[in-house]
């Protein structure tokens, strides 16, 4: 099983209808026909260096915009790094997640 990209490998074109497929699974699209169970979540929080090698933080700034749309409380965070061996950062999810798995919604 391989990856169907949405153009292809050899010739570069286009595929709309591979393009339209991955496009139904964009966390950001999704968000609004996911709203009502995105509402009931403890804790929205999204952080993303801004120098991601895949560009991540692009994708997290617009989830966090759609996300505030659809009136939930995020917490969203950038930080001067990369994606890779950011260990430093669970000294802020790791609380913040564990006071929304044992205290609930409104806990950060």
């Amino acid at each position: 099983m391989g990856v169907d990209f949405p153009f292809d490998l050899e010739t570069g074109q286009f595929q709309p209808e591979v393009w339209a497929r991955w496009q139904a699974w964009d966390p950001v699209r999704m968000a609004p026909s996911r709203a009502e169970a995105l509402r009931r979540s403890r804790l929205a929080f999204l952080d993303c260096g801004t120098k991601d090698e895949y560009g991540l933080h692009w994708g997290a700034r617009a989830l966090a915009g759609e996300l505030g749309k659809l009136g939930l409380k995020v917490v969203h965070e950038e930080f001067d790094d990369g994606h890779m061996n950011i260990q430093f950062r669970f000294e802020r999810s790791i609380p913040l997640l564990t006071r929304a798995l044992l205290h609930g919604p409104g806990c950060h």
